[in-house]
């Protein structure tokens, strides 16, 4: 027992209290392998090795801890303290290590920038500074204006650089600022003598420098309200370049559009393909607003060309009708007895009216819809429809102006008269009816257009039955539609012979004869009314005058004659 013990605690400080675990099974397979006289697979080998190198490194460790472990307490038994400290910040060194990089280190503020406003960068332009710096770029440039525009769009980038967006806010004041107001931000801040002295010298451009660079200025300033919109805020560090506004190049386009519209107006088509995203709407009804400053009918006609498409379009949004309800309201019609005049004089220009009858069918057709989706945005364009509506059709009678027109509203007239809407119906029988009085061709039209659009040719043959009174004279002389109503009473038999089986259709050709007949019995009746009224005062006149000359004579045995003559006679001896 004590052999075996001994035996024990001699092996177990061998082995430091680790003990090897074997398979009993594993070591039979090897002993019968050897037996056999084949070698133990390598792969036992490199695992038994593995092992063993494992175990020594623990073992090894565990030396290291225990070595460091006396250490320490030794030297707290010797009281020194200055050991151990030594130890434990030896040991820790790679814990405080680690702290140290995790503490950040306190960022010095740098000290802010004075915040400056428009209106002191504006002040401070120096008005003489300008004209020398405008008559060297001219000098020096003299044969490349595309230049010189830079040069001064960058001479006035540089003197507002200093506006940041916390002073102008630009996308805040499209949004909270009345239309109004804003045609007149950022140009309010700037002296009128800058303002004119850059004006003039802007007016000496040639037309196509400029229209290239107020396409250039607004794709800058569009761009730039991008970059400051809610989607943009999210962005942590915003340079400095970004965090400035393009308020110089918006004082430039301001006094461009201002002082010479008609180049703005040239280029509708070009704002309308390139700039369509509705972020970018009220930015372009600026521009539209400083054209309209500048001159009336420009404003009228980026309204009908730019603005009136996206109010009336099936995608359109409450937001933008407000926007383009609101443009019109405030900008163009604010003094409608002011601006009356003025449009009705640009009604035409070139050859191009300011309001097509296709416009003027949109604005119809908005300010008259189904009672069902009828809105507040309907009552405002209703609102504005009489003077849209004289806009369209102003013109002298019959002349080359108004022909046109006629031409290509009387078929839009009959498409909006077959909507089944009563109110659109009756004003859209009004303008066929004018589209009749003004062009003798848009007889044909109808004539053509007749039983393809039956239902609504019946009901403007309906109207003219109804409103005989007021029609007939707008129509006369009414030889045409006389004619007009025979070729189509002519087209209604032919198509009566053929329609058999199609009651509905047989029904509508029914009550187009039934109309045409009504009216043609007007038409007939009215030249013999006329011409028994004209022989009977003639017969009279005659029988009065052969009197006049004969007064003994009494062929007829009348004493009014003799009456009559009697008192001719006394009143011409009093006057002699």
């Amino acid at each position: 027992m004590a052999d075996g013990d001994s035996h024990g605690v001699a092996s177990s400080g061998a082995d430091h209290g680790w003990q090897k675990v074997t398979n009993a099974k594993k070591l039979k397979r090897q002993e019968n392998k050897a037996k056999a006289g084949e070698k133990p697979s390598t792969t036992t080998k490199s695992s038994s090795t593995s092992d063993s190198k494992l175990f020594q490194a623990l073992e090894e460790e565990a030396a290291d801890r225990r070595a460091r472990r006396e250490a320490r307490i030794q030297a707290a038994l010797a009281g020194d303290a200055h050991s151990e400290e030594d130890s434990d910040a030896e040991n820790e060194r790679p814990v405080q290590a680690a702290d140290e990089t995790e503490v950040k280190k306190a960022k010095v503020k740098k000290p802010k920038k004075p915040k400056v406003t428009v209106q002191e960068a504006a002040t401070a332009i120096d008005s003489s500074d300008l004209s020398t710096f405008l008559s060297d770029i001219s000098e020096s440039f003299a044969a490349v204006p595309d230049v010189q525009l830079l040069r001064c769009a960058d001479f006035f980038g540089r003197a507002f650089s200093g506006v940041t967006t916390a002073s102008f806010a630009w996308n805040k004041i499209l949004r909270e600022t009345p239309l109004v107001k804003q045609m007149e931000i950022p140009l309010c801040y700037v002296p009128e003598a800058v303002t004119k002295m850059l004006s003039d010298w802007l007016a000496q451009r040639p037309a196509e420098a400029l229209a290239k660079f107020i396409l250039w200025i607004l794709k800058e300033v569009l761009d730039d309200a991008h970059a400051h919109t809610g989607a943009q805020k999210t962005v942590k560090a915003a340079t400095p370049q970004t965090q400035r506004t393009k308020v110089g190049i918006l004082i430039l386009l301001a006094i461009i559009v201002r002082r010479k519209p008609d180049v703005l107006q040239h280029q509708a088509t070009s704002l309308r393909n390139q700039f369509q995203a509705q972020d970018q709407l009220p930015t372009l009804v600026w521009v539209y607003g400083q054209a309209a400053q500048g001159d009336l009918v420009v404003g009228m006609h980026m309204w009908v060309q730019n603005l009136l498409p996206l109010a009336v379009a099936k995608s359109s949004t409450p937001a933008i009708r407000d926007t383009t309800l609101q443009f019109i309201e405030s900008v163009l019609f604010a003094n409608l007895k002011k601006a009356r005049p003025i449009l009705l004089n640009g009604v035409s220009r070139k050859g191009e009216r300011l309001v097509p009858a296709a416009s003027l069918d949109s604005v119809m057709r908005a300010a008259f819809p189904v009672e069902s989706a009828r809105t507040k945005a309907a009552d405002r364009f209703q609102a504005v429809y009489p003077i849209i509506k004289e806009l369209a059709l102003s013109g002298s009678h019959n002349s080359k102006t108004t022909r046109p027109v006629a031409q290509q509203l009387l078929p839009l007239s009959l498409a909006a008269i077959s909507q089944d809407v009563e109110a659109l119906s009756q004003e859209a029988c009004t303008n066929f009816i004018w589209c009749l009085s003004q062009n003798t061709d848009c007889y044909q039209q109808w004539e053509k257009l007749h039983l393809e659009n039956l239902k609504a040719s019946n009901r403007v043959l309906g109207y003219m039955r109804q409103e005989w009174k007021d029609v007939s004279p707008r129509l006369a002389p009414l030889a045409k539609l006389k004619k007009t109503l025979q070729a189509l009473r002519s087209k209604q038999k032919q198509a009566l012979e053929s329609a058999q089986g199609d009651h509905e259709l047989e029904g509508q050709l029914k009550i187009a004869d039934g109309h045409c007949k009504a009216i043609l019995s007007k038409l007939s009746s009215l030249p013999g009314c006329a011409s028994a009224t004209i022989t009977l005062a003639a017969c009279a006149a005659m029988g009065y005058g052969f009197y006049l000359l004969s007064p003994g004579q009494n062929p007829w045995q009348w004493d009014g004659w003799v009456l009559l003559s009697k008192t001719h006679f006394q009143g011409f001896s009093l006057a002699q």
